[in-house]
């Protein structure tokens, strides 16, 4: 089915330079509706203005995706507006705790690994990062497999492939673990839905130059700068927001109608399995 006049929810889409934000402006390029559904209400008008720059309707809803309740609350509103759901980009996620004031906080500095994280510290990022890409399929599932051509695009990331070796600035074995998650959800998503023809995807990027990542890069005060630093990676440099923004795009239109299940790799060949 074409992308025009279907409608998405992309959650975590409202803070700048994420990879998100792009996800929803991209969706709206090629021509569906979008949802932005995140706790950072202050980005609210920009992803407003670069949605309806596209030509396409939007509407913002407060959202704390690990939250059951706030979930539930988002999808019902979406459906209410524009009458159906048929995309779900599960976006919203991070290394450490999310909250509304993220964007202006200090990064987290050091490394937080499986034994010594506190018990909140992993309740926080697996809530953040798998229960609610869990809550939000589960929310739009009846809606998506009322739509002809229903998708859902989960985030995993490189940590699960390879793991976090201690010392990694700014990561946490917590994160590592809920991507890993995240790609058996893909899985088991897309064997459940199947049967109503709804596809369920997931990427998994390395490094990505988000506004997030280039705060954190600040942080630690590499005096390489982010060219020095994507040394090891054989590209030779990160990904931008625009390269992997673009591969979600795709796994949302007909052009990839066949796949489902699978997670692909965006690394720059930092790790092939």
């Amino acid at each position: 089915m074409p992308t025009a006049d279907r409608v998405a929810i992309v959650t975590g889409a409202a803070k700048p330079d994420s990879i998100g934000h792009a996800v929803a402006v991209g969706l709206a390029k090629v021509g569906a509706d979008v949802v932005v559904a995140d706790l950072y209400a202050t980005g609210f008008p920009e992803v407003t203005r670069a949605i309806e720059a596209a030509g396409r309707r939007c509407r913002c809803v407060r959202t704390d995706v690990a939250d059951p309740a706030s979930v539930d609350a988002m999808v019902k509103e979406a459906a209410g507006t524009f009458g159906r759901i048929d995309v779900l980009v599960n976006a919203v996620g991070g290394s450490w705790g999310i909250t509304a004031e993220d964007l202006t906080a200090p990064p987290r500095r050091g490394f937080v690994g499986l034994t010594n994280c506190s018990l909140a510290d992993w309740r926080t990022i697996l809530g953040v990062n798998l229960d609610g890409a869990f809550y939000c399929a589960r929310a739009a599932a009846p809606y998506l497999r009322a739509s002809p051509g229903g998708a859902i695009v989960n985030f995993a990331s490189i940590a699960a492939r390879k793991g976090l070796a201690p010392g990694s600035e700014g990561s946490s074995g917590p994160y590592a673990v809920a991507k890993a998650g995240i790609m058996a959800l893909t899985r088991q998503l897309a064997v459940e839905l199947g049967a109503d023809g709804v596809r369920v995807n997931c990427v998994a990027p390395g490094v990505v130059l988000s506004g997030r990542a280039q705060r954190l890069m600040a942080a630690i005060g590499d005096e390489r700068g982010p060219e020095g630093m994507a040394s090891a990676v054989p590209l030779g440099r990160f990904a931008t927001v625009d390269e992997v923004a673009e591969l979600v795009v795709a796994l949302c239109t007909h052009e990839t109608s066949y796949m489902t299940g699978v997670t692909l790799d965006i690394n720059g060949a930092a790790y092939m399995a």
